[in-house]
C-alpha cells in the first residue's frame, strides 16, 4: 500500500512539473508589444504609422516598413512596423521602437524586467567595445515558430543613440524570403540589372 501510494505521488508530482512547463512554454512566446501584435493586419494599426508611406526595404524587397507616429506611443519618439510582401502579405512580422529617454538606465530598467520574465539572454549582439550593447532572447513554441525579441542601448552616432526594442517573427521573415526567391523565373529575368563598366565612378574623389 505504502509503494503503490508513493507511484501515485510521483506520478501527480510529474503531472504538476509537466503541464507546469507547458504553460510557461506558452507565456515565453511574446508577440506582443506595446498593443502591437505580429501576425496582426498591419491595416488595423494605420492610425499608428505612416502606411501610406511603407515602401519595400532595398536589402530585403519582401519586406515593407511603415514609420510609427511619434505622438502616439507615451514616451516612444518614433520606430516602425515591418509586413510581409510574399507569403504573407500585409501581415505583421516585426515591431521595432525608440525610446525619447536615451539613457542607460532605460536600459537598465528594461533588462532587468526581461531577465526577470523571460531569463537570462541567449545572446549578446552588440559590438565588442560597447559602443552598441544588445542582448537577444530567442523563443520557440509547439509548431516550431522562433520570434526573437533585442534590447538596445547605442551611444554610437552612426546608429543614433538610445533605447531600442525589437520584436521579430523569424520564421514568417524566412517565409518571406523563401517565397521572394521561389518568384516566377521571367519576372526575375524582368527586372532591370545593369552591368558596372568601369570602376572609376566609384572611387571617392
Amino acid at each position: 500500500m505504502k509503494k503503490k501510494c508513493t507511484i501515485i505521488l510521483a506520478a501527480m508530482v510529474c503531472s504538476v512539473l509537466f503541464f507546469g512547463t507547458m504553460a510557461l512554454a506558452g507565456d515565453d512566446f511574446p508577440t506582443s508589444l506595446a498593443g502591437f501584435s505580429l501576425g496582426d493586419d498591419v491595416k488595423s494599426y494605420s492610425d499608428y504609422c505612416h502606411l501610406e508611406k511603407a515602401v519595400p526595404g532595398s536589402d530585403a524587397p519582401f519586406l515593407s516598413e511603415a514609420i510609427i507616429k511619434s505622438d502616439v506611443l507615451p514616451g516612444v519618439r518614433g520606430g516602425s512596423l515591418i509586413f510581409g510582401n510574399c507569403n504573407h502579405k500585409n501581415e505583421l512580422v516585426g515591431i521595432k521602437l525608440k525610446f525619447h529617454d536615451r539613457g542607460k538606465g532605460l536600459f537598465d530598467k528594461l533588462y532587468k524586467r526581461y531577465e526577470k520574465k523571460f531569463g537570462e539572454p541567449d545572446n549578446y549582439v552588440g559590438d565588442a567595445f560597447k559602443n552598441v550593447i544588445a542582448w537577444q532572447w530567442v523563443f520557440k513554441n509547439d509548431s516550431k515558430e522562433e520570434v526573437a525579441l533585442v534590447l538596445m542601448w547605442s551611444r554610437s552616432q552612426q546608429m543614433r543613440p538610445g533605447v531600442s526594442i525589437k520584436l521579430t517573427h523569424k520564421t514568417r521573415v524566412k517565409q518571406e524570403l523563401d517565397c521572394y526567391l521561389a518568384m516566377d523565373e521571367d519576372k526575375k529575368m524582368n527586372e532591370k540589372r545593369s552591368r558596372i563598366k568601369s570602376l572609376d565612378q566609384y572611387i571617392p574623389r
